[in-house]
């Protein structure tokens, strides 16, 4: 009698995710007590001179500016299929939150960073998540995504992204998570930090 041995997906996954040996972020994949899953990016170092911009077609990016440093958390939730994005100013919480239309037909979000040098070192040497940056440019997009229905990721307009990372999740429909950086050189925002979320997301 054959033994079929099962694969068994985690139900919690971590890794630090890295631009070289620079710190991006912490990622979090989880599910709750009742098995509904989330995903999660914190930053933990302060961000100054944060900006938040929707990419509007034909239209220039309508930009928020934060003049204070402060922290930042993005997260999809699954069952909802809903982003939030979490900024945290001293003790003050401000959440947005995104309705993702299903089935997702674009990328989940997208981090533009203008000089990727100007992170911390990473000083874990477990659970990193390494994106290897371009030679030619310092300026960077950092693109979130899951899979089409062909099993490529889906991409901006005018990014490449060869190499993407990937994560495995324990979610039926959307059981691939895909990370990958691209080279950004005409990023002439005077931020050094933008997100990007797609602009048919549904403000709640």
């Amino acid at each position: 009698m054959s033994h079929i041995r099962a694969r068994i997906m985690p139900k919690k996954i971590k890794s630090h995710l890295v631009i070289g040996n620079k710190f991006l972020g912490s990622l979090l994949y989880f599910k709750d007590k009742s098995g509904r899953g989330s995903l999660k990016l914190s930053f933990k170092n302060k961000i100054g001179g944060f900006v938040k911009g929707t990419n509007i077609p034909t239209t220039l990016p309508v930009l928020t500016k934060l003049n204070s440093p402060l922290s930042l958390e993005i997260s999809y939730k699954f069952p909802d299929s809903l982003l939030e994005v979490k900024k945290i100013v001293g003790k003050k919480i401000e959440r947005e939150f995104y309705h993702v239309p299903l089935p997702i037909s674009a990328i989940l979000f997208m981090i533009r960073i203008k000089d990727w040098q100007l992170l911390d070192k990473d000083n874990v040497s477990t659970n990193q998540l390494v994106l290897i940056p371009p030679d030619s440019t310092n300026s960077v997009a950092i693109i979130f995504s899951f899979l089409r229905s062909n099993g490529l990721p889906f991409m901006p307009t005018g990014y490449q992204c060869p190499g993407m990372r990937t994560v495995a999740i324990s979610e039926n429909s959307l059981s691939t998570f895909c990370i990958g950086i691209a080279p950004d050189p005409n990023n002439q925002d005077s931020n050094n930090f933008l997100i990007q979320i797609p602009s048919y997301y549904e403000n709640t």
